[in-house]
């Protein structure tokens, strides 16, 4: 059959009918993604400008702080500097929190009010500047952008502590503002606590980032508590008081880790940080080496030593499995010295009779008690002491002890591996398999390996008035001065 001219194939129609098709969806294609880049773009944009204008604040709120703390030592002239701060400005309120000193050195509280200068962006972040210190809050998450200026010399043995605060409710804007010093309140009254801690508390909406700050420049054992309803924190800055070093089971300084099952009860474990002995035990030894302590030889590591005093071991004490070492302190108390490690793996003895005397033991080195026993005959656990360095390791596995173990330490221990514990363990004092600990326990740090483990303290330690070392000897004192102050200064626009 032939075909006319005018007649177009089926086949050509469709295909012209999907390229035309084609093209539509093409371009519907088109526009949507443009739309999608034009709205992500968009979005984009407006939080690369939030970000911008919240970086803008932060920078000029830290300038701020720094004006103003330069400006609370001055009386003689107003500071001027550009703020920018956006369009809605910033808020100075008077009156929003509080810091309260304590301590036993003082014979009044000291009470600081603080006010804030805070400014919220559009995404409901808020900067803050409070007594000397920027934050930003987002959420229920407080971040430090600049440090309060509290600081404390090792040198001169201060704690100085400024607050800065500022004074009247007003709006402040972007632009020129002046600062200018309105008064200061020193308190000569808190310049010698000697030996005492500080306790402060800060009342303040921010003081999560509060917290955060004290955590990371002094540690974790600092604070003593979190009150969240009232936003209020409490630290403790200096040691604890020798008085409360065996009021607890286990005080340690940095962490405690125990295993699932093991008998340790919650309340037996605080944290908090007590001097070292560091300086006081090589003072002893020091002594003994130039003849300035009376002290005899350690006579004996199998049987009884009978005569109190003072015994020296100058190198590694080691009590055998069978060994079985008696200190008689029924007539009077006995002090054992070890300028080297002690390793038991056989039994040492307190006997009492019954009386009040006790036994102190001094080491330098490491303690490994394996398959050992120390132990008060007639008496409590106040009765035996043991003390090291901030550098002591102990090690207890299948072993009893009773007594009290005091080795603190002021630096973190870290994950330092513990040189006398096998398996391995990285905290100051490690425990396993069949332990029976009847007593207290000062260290650093401290993991408890095994189920099997039976801490119990002693409740008669809680009022007991043990001596850490001879009244001849005194601890170098943590805390010495304490400089307080609140600088009161006015911020405004021309």
């Amino acid at each position: 059959m032939s075909r006319r001219r005018g007649d177009t194939p089926a086949g050509s129609t469709a295909r012209a009918q999907s390229a035309m098709l084609g093209l539509v969806l093409l371009i519907g294609m088109v526009a949507t993604i443009s739309v999608g880049i034009v709205l992500v773009a968009g979005e984009t944009i407006t939080s690369i400008e939030q970000q911008s204008e919240q970086d803008r604040v932060e920078n000029a709120f830290v300038e701020l702080g720094q004006q103003m703390a330069t400006a609370s030592s001055n009386d003689d002239t107003s500071r001027a500097m550009n703020l920018e701060i956006g369009q809605d400005g910033a808020v100075v309120r008077k009156n929003t929190g509080s810091v309260n000193v304590t301590s036993a050195a003082l014979e009044n509280d000291i009470d600081l009010t603080i006010g804030t200068i805070e400014y919220e962006s559009s995404d409901g972040t808020v900067l803050a500047y409070q007594a000397g210190t920027v934050f930003r809050e987002t959420g229920n998450e407080t971040q430090l952008v600049s440090s309060p200026p509290i600081y404390y010399d090792t040198a001169t043995e201060t704690l100085t502590l400024p607050v800065v605060t500022v004074s009247g409710k007003q709006k402040l804007g972007s632009g020129n503002v002046f600062i200018s010093h309105r008064e200061t309140k020193t308190y000569q009254e808190a310049n010698v606590v000697e030996n005492e801690s500080v306790t402060i508390t800060i009342e303040s909406d921010y003081y999560r980032g509060w917290e955060s700050y004290f955590r990371t420049q002094a540690g974790d054992t600092v604070v003593q508590s979190v009150d969240h309803d009232n936003r209020t924190l409490k630290v403790r800055v200096g040691y604890l008081e020798i008085e409360e070093a065996f009021e607890d089971g286990i005080l340690i300084s940095e962490n405690f880790d125990d295993f699932e099952n093991a008998d340790v009860e919650d309340g037996d474990i605080k944290k908090g940080s007590m001097p070292e002995l560091d300086e006081v035990i090589a003072e002893m030894i020091d002594d003994i080496e130039d003849g300035s302590m009376a002290y005899d030889p350690l006579p004996t590591t199998d049987g009884t030593v009978a005569d109190n005093g003072t015994y020296w071991q100058s190198d590694e004490l080691h009590i055998e499995d069978d060994d079985e070492l008696t200190f008689d302190v029924s007539d009077g108390n006995s002090t054992l010295i070890v300028d080297d490690n002690i390793t038991i793996d056989g039994d040492v003895y307190a006997d009492t009779d019954g009386t009040d005397h006790e036994l102190k033991i001094y080491t330098t080195g490491h303690v490994d008690l394996h398959n050992g026993n120390v132990s008060v005959d007639d008496g409590t656990a106040a009765q035996l002491q043991l003390y090291g360095t901030s550098e002591t390791h102990i090690g207890i596995q299948t072993s009893s002890f009773e007594g009290t173990i005091y080795a603190p330490r002021d630096e973190t221990w870290g994950d330092t591996p513990n040189a006398v514990f096998d398996p391995g363990c990285s905290e100051q004092v490690c425990m396993q398999a069949n332990v029976e600990f009847d007593g207290a326990l000062i260290a650093s740090s401290a993991y408890v390996h095994s189920a099997s483990v039976d801490f119990e303290y002693d409740t008669s330690l809680e009022n007991n008035d043990i001596d850490l070392y001879p009244d001849s000897y005194e601890l170098p004192p943590q805390l010495t001065y304490l400089n307080v102050a609140r600088h009161e200064v006015t911020v405004k626009n021309n």
